[in-house]
């Protein structure tokens, strides 16, 4: 049975550029391209809209598959939550975008970009793919694409063939809101959900686990076949290791594999376990995303120590190799009705246009030569509907962050401007009008020049809206503490909680949390900023932050504690 795979690419047919696909030759390769929509005419299929739980549907589909696939889409994510409950996944105030576009035999692209393409590929028109005279490039026929405070996705759906029941979440869909959740989560705890997430079917009732596999196949039917055969498992303290002491360590396979079916054993043991089991791991998992995971921890967590945690698991390992593990998810909570309606130009225009932009980030890290063309196709899409008068502070938004992604800040000011003025929730719109004034406020002046909490304010104002938002943004608290930095006043009392928020929930993310620890050192707090730069000590995964942290360790080792 064909299953939908939600919200990640499917290898469905594709519209090639060039050649077929078998004659690229052995060493030709493949850049996907995000689809592009055919321009509107007079005789164009209506879009649809629905909004339900925090998604946006623009559909080119029929109303009975509109509503028929976001129906699914809600019980699969409800389903989903009985695995990895809903505090553990990200959480944002934007809805995410929807578009479902109908397989109708028309390519989803205007003719006259689909040339331009070509002629790129040729070596013609006003690009040239150069040193990539190799590659092919086709249009993906689904996609997901991610911006810092939403996503989006693109489904083409076949609807004479489309089955909502097999409908289901894909692995990085899942991957995408357990490492964007806030506070952030350790790897071990991402790494144990995504494999046990990945084999888990979810279509059929109760959703089922097939058996563990213990660092590879071999191993683990050996297991099925004998319980007493020895095995050997990480140390508790290994195993809740950080990333960059532990886990970068490649010298040895084996360690490794051991390792990652570690987590895989402890997430699905607890899962097992149910009950108060159970919910003793998700309380341990919400503390070690905010504090160091020791073994006091986790013994106020569940009761006992790292040396029986070790003993149960490998207790429970040759059952977890040999049986499936079935979940019934119980009576869950009826779902509102899903309504479809004709979409608005406002609907039409700010959905693809939000689509259209986010492509622009994605073929700039892929096929830069090609930016320009979806630059051009999101600008035509946006302006499209503010020149007929639309004014929505949620379209504005789009204009400026698409303006700031086409490399285009002083286009993007009015647009990201008027937005705020008119209230908009979206956390990027406030992080780069703060930057951009930051940018502006020093200009033209030494590095080592300091402000006035006067001359500050302009920057400092928007970045106290971010944290106000969901989802929260690393950057923002780190661009927060850099003007702290420059200031020549100290942090008010409602600034320094900003700042002690961002070292609570970013510790782990040493790019922020310096900034955090710098402005705590400018400001008398040596304290502070000793316990920030401890605590990411072993999360220091370049030279240059390692460098950079030390400097500031070896400033602190003479700088008085307060």
């Amino acid at each position: 049975m064909r299953r939908w795979i939600w919200p990640f690419f499917v290898a469905l047919t594709a519209v090639w550029l060039g050649a077929g696909r078998g004659a690229f030759g052995a060493d030709a390769s493949v850049i996907e391209l995000p689809p592009m929509m055919v321009e509107e005419t007079a005789t164009s299929v209506r879009w649809l809209y629905a909004r339900v739980n925090g998604f946006e549907f623009l559909s080119r589909c029929s109303a009975a598959t509109t509503r028929r696939y976001a129906e699914a889409w809600q019980k699969r994510l409800q389903l989903l939550q009985t695995l990895v409950p809903e505090p553990f996944l990200a959480r944002t105030e934007l809805p995410a975008v929807v578009v479902l576009y109908a397989q109708d035999g028309k390519q989803a692209v205007s003719p006259e970009i689909q040339r331009e393409l070509q002629a790129l590929q040729s070596g013609g028109g006003d690009y040239s793919l150069g040193s990539l005279d190799r590659t092919r490039m086709g249009f993906a026929p689904n996609m997901r694409l991610n911006d810092r405070d939403m996503h989006a996705v693109f489904v083409s759906v076949n609807e004479a063939r489309f089955d909502a029941s097999t409908l289901i979440v894909s692995p990085g869909y899942l991957h995408y809101l357990l490492e964007r959740r806030v506070p952030v989560l350790p790897t071990w705890l991402i790494e144990g959900i995504d494999r046990t997430y990945l084999g888990a079917d979810f279509v059929k009732a109760p959703i089922t686990l097939p058996p563990l596999v213990w660092a590879n196949r071999w191993e683990s039917e050996a297991l099925a076949r004998n319980p007493d055969r020895p095995r050997a498992l990480l140390p508790a303290n290994e195993l809740f290791a950080s990333t960059s002491a532990k886990r970068g360590d490649t010298s040895s396979p084996r360690r490794l594999e051991v390792m990652l079916s570690g987590t895989e054993l402890l997430v699905r043991w607890a899962i097992d376990s149910g009950g108060e089991q159970r919910d003793a791991f998700w309380r341990l998992a919400n503390r070690a995303a905010e504090e160091p995971l020791t073994e006091e921890v986790f013994e106020a967590c569940f009761g006992f120590g790292f040396s029986e945690l070790r003993d149960r698991l490998s207790d429970y390992l040759p059952r977890a190799v040999k049986e499936p593990l079935r979940i019934a998810p119980g009576k869950l909570p009826a779902l509102p009705r899903v309504e479809v309606r004709p979409a608005t130009p406002n609907e039409i225009a700010r959905l693809r246009g939000e689509w259209e932009r986010l492509a622009i980030s994605y073929v700039q890290n892929r096929l830069p030569q090609v930016r320009e063309l979806y630059v051009e196709q999101a600008r035509r899409t946006l302006r499209k509907a503010f020149e007929s008068g639309d004014r929505d502070p949620r379209l504005l938004a789009t204009m400026g962050l698409c303006e700031i992604d086409a490399g285009n800040p002083a286009g993007a000011r009015d647009f990201l401007e008027s937005a705020i003025a008119a209230g908009v929730v979206r956390p990027r719109v406030y992080f780069e009008i703060a930057r951009l004034r930051f940018v502006d406020l020093r200009s033209n002046l030494p590095e080592t020049k300091t402000f006035t909490y006067a001359e500050l304010a302009t920057v400092l104002a928007p970045l106290r809206k971010v944290v106000q938002q969901a989802p929260l943004l690393p950057e923002a608290f780190a661009l927060f503490a850099e003007a702290w930095v420059r200031s020549t006043e100290p942090p008010t009392a409602a600034d320094l909680a900003v700042l002690e928020q961002g070292a609570r929930l970013f510790a782990r993310q040493t790019k922020i949390s310096f900034y955090l620890a710098l402005a705590f050192t400018r400001h008398g707090r040596a304290a502070q900023a000793k316990a920030l730069l401890a605590a990411g000590e072993d999360y220091l995964y370049d030279e240059a932050t390692r460098q950079r942290f030390a400097q500031l360790n070896e400033l602190l080792v003479r700088t008085p504690s307060r």
